[in-house]
């Protein structure tokens, strides 16, 4: 059921300290306090900052460059809200993954403190102490938590789970409900059939053909793609944006107050974080898998995860790298991979090799070491994961191998639907064989780290 978006209002005199924050700390390593930034710089230093090149999806895909103007970067009040067409253009481009640097603990506690999230708290009982929870759910499924928690805020709760998509609550409690709005958005971040949504509420002659135009350009698995096909009031945005007159005078402007939200966060709407390639349009596969070294590896694992056309079979764990190189835009039937052969595809995807070397777990660690990883086996714990990041690729010489993503989870091809390892109908017939779970000990022998 498509719903309109509900307003969030941010302070604008935030805007431009947020905007320097976050600048500051993309080009260097130290994390200076945002009040600290206001007395030291001069206006043209800020000014400096808000030409800082952002990436540009829209020239990566002509081929011309890698950064914007000045222009192009930062916000000006000749449009309507803080945003011209083509930031939130490159805004609504970034995937549903991307977390804008802002970390788990920023925006869980600004989303206990936001009037829009309220309804949501009290009906299931979230907390400080208990957010987490809902946080691994949706990172489970696929999906950043800054996007989830940004979204649901702006929806104000619904009648069921977070999104207001449902007419009803589904078991599980809080993280129940947010996996089922998670793996939601997840589907409808993949498939443009849709088009954009017009039953939320406005003029019954609002025009889509513009908001029809962006969505067709934007690639799969992007926050747009979500947003113009779910909610009434970004179609409606778009097209006041798009200079179609003032469509939108109802139901607010949900993509530029998801980007003020983010910058009050300290994080840059235009820089989509740890899911972005910063200065560079993808680089090694043309496939358009977001984020350089090992955070390619681990999009693109989670996104064959929370793709079911590819599941498990040891025999043919060659096809679903070979499907993927031909049609990464498959969602039914694609292929298989077995445990090692599925991370070589990952190292492959993220540059570590020129071709894929489909190797096994027994060769794995060798080919590891040849590519610059090193063995940190001593100072994580096995049993409890302590001390692991995101990107570490666990081994069992003999056995199976997976890839630690964070936040307690590991993304790993696993077994088919049989409990065996041949033999299974192609693609993942129980949502386990290629899969996200917590952290467990397989047991490892050896945990292997990328110097980025």
């Amino acid at each position: 059921m498509k719903q309109k978006l509900r307003i969030i209002l941010t302070s604008n005199s935030l805007r431009t300290l947020t905007i320097v924050f976050a600048a500051l700390t993309f080009v260097s390593t130290q994390v200076v306090a945002p009040n600290a930034l206001a007395a030291s710089l001069s206006q043209d230093d800020v000014d400096a900052i808000y030409n800082w090149p952002l990436w540009n999806p829209s020239l990566c895909a002509s081929g011309g460059g890698t950064t914007s103007s000045a222009s192009d970067t930062s916000p000006t009040s000749s449009t309507p809200g803080l945003y011209t067409l083509d930031q939130i253009k490159t805004f609504a481009s970034e995937p549903i993954t991307s977390t804008w640097n802002i970390s788990n603990s920023t925006v869980e506690q600004w989303f206990l403190k936001q009037a829009g999230a309220q309804a949501t708290i009290a009906k299931y009982g979230i907390n400080s102490s208990n957010i987490g929870d809902i946080t691994a759910a949706v990172q489970a499924a696929g999906v950043s938590p800054v996007f989830f928690y940004l979204y649901t805020v702006n929806e104000g709760g619904g009648a069921g789970g977070f999104i207001n998509h449902y007419t009803g609550d589904t078991g599980g409690g809080g993280p129940g409900n947010a996996t089922r709005d998670a793996k939601y958005l997840v589907s409808q971040s993949k498939d443009k059939s849709a088009g954009p949504a017009t039953d939320g509420g406005e003029p019954a002659d609002m025009p889509t053909a513009e908001a029809k135009q962006i969505l067709d350009a934007l690639p799969l698995g992007s926050i747009g793609v979500a947003y113009i096909q779910a909610t009434s009031a970004v179609t409606a945005e778009l097209e006041t944006l798009s200079g179609k007159g003032p469509v939108n005078s109802q139901f607010g402007m949900p993509l530029s107050e998801a980007m003020q939200n983010i910058q009050s966060m300290g994080g840059n709407p235009l820089q989509g974080g740890t899911s972005i390639s910063l200065g560079t349009c993808g680089g090694g596969s043309s496939s358009g898998v977001a984020g350089q070294g090992m955070t390619k590896a681990i999009n693109w694992a989670v996104m064959i995860a929370n793709n079911n056309g590819y599941g498990y079979d040891q025999p043919t764990r060659t096809s679903g790298w070979a499907k993927w190189q031909s049609d990464p835009s498959c969602a039914t039937q694609c292929g298989s991979f077995d445990c090692s052969s599925f991370i070589a595809a990952a190292l492959t995807e993220a540059g570590y090799f020129k071709t894929n070397p489909e190797f096994s777990t027994e060769s794995e660690a060798s080919y590891l070491s040849q590519a610059g990883f090193k063995d940190v086996t001593s100072s994580v714990s096995l049993d409890t994961g302590a001390n692991m990041q995101p990107g570490d690729i666990l081994l069992n010489t003999a056995d199976h191998t997976a890839i630690y993503i964070g936040n307690g989870k590991l993304v790993q091809a696993s077994i088919n639907e049989n409990g065996g390892v041949s033999g299974g109908q192609v693609g993942d017939q129980t949502g386990t064989e290629i899969y996200i779970r917590s952290y467990y000990n397989f047991p490892w022998n050896s945990v292997w780290r990328a110097s980025n």
